[in-house]
């Protein structure tokens, strides 16, 4: 299991320079990747992003990559465009010769002249096998993180869905009591009220308001659930979609118990469940 929210941080020496990785990870309903980088690693980006792709499914992961050079290196190349020079330089005579040397065309006119000077990328090839390596030590920071966040939750889920579990049993055995008390209550009413009632018509309400109560078969359904909520904590896959699925199942029934309960006893234990479901639906968002 892995949690969606992460940080990771890698940095890396060469004889150009230094490269560090920052990576931020938070939730998000599908994979959402960002990379900030130097021009000169833009023909990496894609063997990143298989990086990424390979190892995480969800999350909207932030990757920002820096690099400070050393004082004597400099990533670009300037030369002069020579032709374009020897042009402008024929042209400038020209017009001197036309004007009677009242034009001069400076050194400073022909830098500024556009394309006389032609900037160039130097070869980061060296570089950007230097950030491929600083990427697969930073994913790899950022996958563990995520798998200690992961196990982190995991251990919060499983607290949760035993207290889930616990309370679920503990309404169910309630409800002998509840239902004997509820009978009883008709009963007690039927006394007050001094009035001959048919034994039969008496048993067939007794049975309709006693169905009206019966959560057995939530009860049933919760029990499925937390089966399936403790088998899937342990696969080795991303799992978030399917506990949060599962967490609203969760939600549903305990909703339907608190609607149907007929005691305190059944009330504080349904809003207990409801408790403890909403503490797993908090952790569940950021599994990824």
């Amino acid at each position: 299991m892995q949690s969606m929210t992460a940080f990771a941080a890698q940095e890396i020496n060469s004889d150009l320079g230094k490269l560090t990785c920052e990576i931020k990870s938070v939730n998000q309903r599908f994979l959402d990747l960002t990379i900030k980088a130097p021009d000169f690693l833009r023909t990496t980006e894609e063997a990143i992003r298989k990086m990424f792709n390979k190892n995480i499914s969800r999350g909207k992961v932030s990757v920002f990559i820096r690099f400070y050079p050393n004082q004597d290196v400099n990533l670009n190349e300037l030369t002069v465009n020579q032709s374009l020079l020897k042009q402008i330089q024929a042209c400038s005579v020209a017009v001197h010769d036309t004007l009677g040397g009242q034009y001069n065309f400076g050194v400073s006119q022909a830098m500024n002249w556009q394309d006389v000077i032609i900037q160039q990328p130097a070869d980061t090839s060296a570089l950007q096998k230097v950030a491929v390596e600083l990427m697969e030590k930073s994913v790899a920071d950022l996958i563990a993180s995520r798998k200690r966040e992961g196990q982190a939750m995991k251990d919060v889920l499983t607290e949760k869905i035993d207290i889930i579990q616990a309370k679920t049993n503990e309404i169910r055995e309630f409800m002998p009591a509840i239902n004997q008390a509820l009978q009883d209550k008709l009963r007690q009413k039927l006394e007050d009220f001094d009035v001959d009632v048919n034994p039969e018509r008496f048993e067939q309400e007794v049975a309709f308001q006693l169905q009206r109560i019966d959560v057995g078969e939530e009860i049933d359904r919760l029990d499925a659930h937390v089966i399936e909520v403790k088998r899937v904590l342990e696969l080795d896959e991303p799992v978030g979609r399917r506990l949060d699925f599962l967490i609203q199942e969760l939600n549903r029934e305990s909703n339907t118990i608190g609607s149907k309960s007929a005691s305190i006893l059944s009330s504080t234990a349904s809003i207990d469940l409801k408790v403890a479901i909403e503490q797993m639906r908090e952790q569940v968002q950021n599994i990824e």
